[in-house]
């Protein structure tokens, strides 16, 4: 469906936008059916924007490059309506079209994205959520992606109820500084969800290697699996955040702590915050507000590997506040008690 006639080609040809509207619409129709899955979503791109991975002839120059097409922001904006319409035509109404899946909340926004979508009326209407990767680099050059809300903060102004997903952020090197990634994506990106790159991991079948080999398990050709250290980070915040919980409000004085806070917000999980320390020893001082729990459970990881998920007893609220001594490279997540 490319000008280039070849795999992996650069443009899309004007000839074949139908057949790819289509081709994008049989595919839910046939997962929904056949498969099985509860499709609600269209995600039109993986990684799309990234123009720099194709000669200027438009051809790919490295194998393991996914199977994709470049998606400028006029396309995409383009294909949102279309998509609709056809998923409307085929029975799907209650599936709709993601804006795709840039490398990062930074370029969703700057690169014109966001400004594309917001412009257009009907776009912004029709689309089901906000969806990017939420990968991280702090370094200003190629590769640099901050968790950036601009773009998620632009479509929201008009439509308050879009929520927005990662669809794809990095373990890193499995540690703390990992989950304070994901402290970024929620506090500063502000995201409802988030799904990291591939959570359990075949090392053999990436081709020329996984470039994000982070996971909470990897399977081995001998049929054996390890759970690996990313997965007692991970479990940190995903125990404290449940599906229907808020995010509350938290701050911390000091740019090497971390907190995330979860309210109940009328479900039956308990209240909880996961304090995390890309630092050396602390001891912090925690001040909890809105709840009325008289101590937390806690539980922490540590890169050191000696806890992984481990109970570290109950710390009593004093004074409106929880003293904690934090590890040099912990997470540590702390559950109100009835």
């Amino acid at each position: 469906m490319t000008k280039q006639k070849v795999l992996r080609g650069r443009d899309l040809d004007p000839a074949h936008k139908r057949d790819l509207v289509l081709y994008l619409v049989s595919w839910a129709k046939f997962l929904r059916e056949t498969e099985g899955p509860p499709v609600k979503y269209i995600s039109l791109h993986n990684e799309g924007e990234d123009w720099f991975r194709w000669t200027q002839a438009g051809l790919t120059d490295r194998a393991s490059h996914d199977y994709n097409m470049f998606w400028p922001p006029e396309q995409v904006v383009e294909f949102i309506k279309l998509v609709t319409d056809e998923l409307k035509a085929a029975g799907l109404a209650d599936v709709s079209v993601t804006p795709g899946e840039p490398s990062n909340w930074y370029r969703f926004d700057t690169w014109g994205y966001a400004d594309a979508i917001a412009d257009d009326a009907e776009a912004l209407r029709v689309m089901g959520i906000i969806t990017s990767h939420g990968f991280y680099n702090g370094t200003y050059g190629r590769w640099f992606g901050e968790h950036k809300s601009a773009g998620i903060d632009k479509l929201r102004e008009k439509r308050r109820d879009l929520h927005a997903w990662v669809t794809s952020t990095s373990w890193s090197q499995m540690d703390a500084k990992n989950i304070k990634e994901h402290h970024g994506n929620i506090y500063t990106a502000k995201v409802n969800g988030i799904i990291p790159w591939a959570g359990i991991q075949r090392p053999s079948k990436w081709v020329g290697g996984d470039p994000n080999p982070g996971s909470a398990f990897t399977v081995h050709e001998d049929g054996t699996y390890e759970v690996r250290r990313g997965y007692y980070f991970y479990k940190q915040v995903t125990r404290a955040g449940q599906p229907g919980m808020a995010v509350a409000r938290t701050m911390a004085m000091d740019s090497e702590i971390a907190v995330l806070g979860f309210a109940s917000n009328g479900t039956k999980n308990p209240d909880a915050f996961v304090v995390v320390n890309i630092g050396k020893d602390k001891k912090v001082n925690v001040r909890v507000h809105g709840c009325n729990a008289k101590s937390f459970t806690a539980f922490r990881t540590t890169e050191d590997g000696k806890d992984r998920y481990t109970g570290v007893g109950e710390f009593t609220v004093s004074e409106g506040a929880v003293f904690y001594e934090c590890l040099a490279g912990s997470v540590t997540t702390f559950f109100a008690r009835k």
